[in-house]
């Protein structure tokens, strides 16, 4: 009986990681289509002013959440708790220009996502940002404030591929908008010269933590297709390949005729022996 438990236990545990793993897929496939691509929010239960708040963010999450678009707000502002202080975002003025701390990119006019009158700089001390959620005025809207006020932090955290190594006797070129090896991240291989690459040259982290195609590597090749390939090789080689084959198989068609034809006397002399 305690066997057969088990065996029903692992099975519902098993069960339960696939419903997981399912679920996973599926809402990260959800968020890429719906303009909140594959990461997971995360806030603090304390609020903190906005360096600490960073400082939350990267020592348990990945940073201070970027805003990619309308549809990322909407689903902040539909999911995320009312909070008297609002959340602190990954936006900073830096010298005289608001810049996504997390990429170091200014801020686009395209991209900005003010509130009514803002930003005001209010005595001139207002150098963060925070966005407003579930606010009667201007929900989903950024206001900038001083960096010192407290305020919940608001995180986020990509999905993560596993890590990529050059392969050996080649280069790999990797570019990763949201973080080493994260959801977008495009690594592009190169093989040195007398080798070939055998796989995919670019291959790009997807929304569910996998790489679209599986890590390339670099061969030898061998030497006379590399030679003949580069074009460094003595112009009578074709040439002279083509008669030694093309005697070859006259000397195999000659020898071949001749065996057949000591076959049919060997024969005829088994059947006429006088």
């Amino acid at each position: 009986t305690m066997f057969l438990w088990k065996c029903q236990g692992a099975q519902r545990g098993l069960w339960n990681i696939f419903k997981i793993w399912i679920w996973t897929v599926l809402c990260c496939d959800f968020l890429a289509h719906h303009g909140t691509d594959c990461w997971t929010y995360h806030y603090s239960q304390k609020p903190m002013n906005w360096e600490n708040a960073r400082k939350f963010c990267q020592e348990n999450y990945t940073d201070l959440v970027a805003i990619q678009n309308k549809g990322e707000i909407e689903y902040l502002e539909e999911t995320l708790p009312y909070s008297r202080t609002y959340y602190w975002i990954g936006i900073r003025k830096i010298g005289k220009t608001w810049t996504w701390v997390g990429t170091n990119k200014p801020l686009t006019k395209e991209a900005e996502n003010w509130g009514t009158g803002e930003p005001n700089n209010k005595k001139s001390k207002e150098d963060c940002v925070e966005i407003y959620i579930k606010r009667s005025i201007d929900s989903g809207k950024w206001n900038d404030d001083a960096c010192h006020k407290r305020k919940a932090a608001l995180c986020y955290t990509v999905v993560q591929c596993e890590p990529l190594k050059a392969p050996e006797l080649g280069t790999m070129n990797c570019i990763h908008p949201l973080g080493d090896f994260s959801f977008r991240s495009q690594c592009a291989f190169n093989c040195s010269e007398g080798t070939e690459l055998v796989g995919i040259e670019e291959i790009h982290c997807g929304p569910s933590g996998n790489w679209s195609f599986l890590e390339p590597i670099c061969q030898e090749t061998s030497r006379n297709f590399s030679m003949i390939k580069e074009g460094n090789y003595n112009p009578l080689f074709i040439p002279v390949a083509v008669m030694v084959t093309a005697f070859s198989g006259l000397a195999f068609i000659i020898w071949l005729a001749r065996r057949l034809k000591k076959g049919k006397k060997s024969q005829k002399r088994m059947d006429d022996p006088y």
